[in-house]
């Protein structure tokens, strides 16, 4: 079987890393890390439920989960400060509500001198390419809400622009598809590669993280997302 351009192009970077870690959200695309590497993988649901909100994922491939966790109800808090020297969360916080308390939280767990691996689809290389972008302002003001989790209307423009046909259903198929969208943690954050770039840069000024990026990759190169791998400094 082929491997996928952007899992290439990942893997170029993996052996960067080393020592004990996590990662978040591995699903199917596991990173393929250094054998000295000691990983804790976590996730929003078990692979029994993976397997029955996504019966189009190829199951066997699913990673064995060790931590069911939220990040936007729990960050990672069962994680001490500076504890991990390396985080990996591929294609997650596109799906948050709080993707800036899921940065904070990826740092605060990070050692100085500890990796911070992270990607995110370009919609323009997705189903999202018609949803509009999320603007940073956007964020900002939807993490201020009450309670601090998405409902199914924040889907609304998966119907307008990713499932048209939908539109001219009744109500009931249109709420019916709206909760589906929402149980299944569709994407949230719509982003393309600059647009996410300018997303984190503020998020790291705004909360003070001092830390660089070392490499990244940009959709045209991998035809799908940004990958980038930031470096906490002291």
């Amino acid at each position: 079987m082929t491997t996928p351009l952007f899992i290439s192009k990942r893997n170029q970077f993996y052996h960067k890393i080393s020592g004990k870690g996590l990662e978040i959200g591995a699903f199917e695309h596991p990173a393929c890390l250094p054998e000295n590497c000691e990983v804790v993988y976590c996730d929003v649901i078990s692979n029994e439920e993976a397997k029955a909100f996504f019966p189009e994922v190829n199951h066997t491939s699913l990673v064995s989960v060790d931590q069911i966790i939220d990040l936007d109800h729990e960050g990672l808090k069962i994680f001490e400060d500076s504890s991990q020297d390396f985080v990996i969360i591929n294609h997650v916080i596109e799906h948050l509500f709080d993707p800036i308390s899921a940065i904070v939280e990826c740092f605060r767990v990070l050692r100085p001198n500890g990796f911070l691996i992270l990607s995110v689809p370009d919609k323009r290389f997705t189903f999202d390419c018609n949803r509009p972008l999320t603007s940073n302002q956007d964020i900002f003001q939807r993490v201020k809400r009450i309670p601090k989790e998405p409902n199914p209307v924040d889907y609304f423009d998966m119907l307008q622009f990713v499932h048209p046909e939908l539109l001219d259903e009744s109500a009931e198929v249109k709420e019916d598809a709206l909760k589906g969208f929402h149980r299944r943690r569709e994407h949230l954050n719509i982003w393309t590669d600059q647009s996410f770039l300018s997303f984190i840069d503020e998020v790291l000024h705004q909360k003070k993280i001092k830390s660089i990026l070392t490499n990244k990759v940009l959709s045209n190169e991998n035809q799908f997302e940004f990958f980038g791998i930031w470096k906490k400094l002291l």
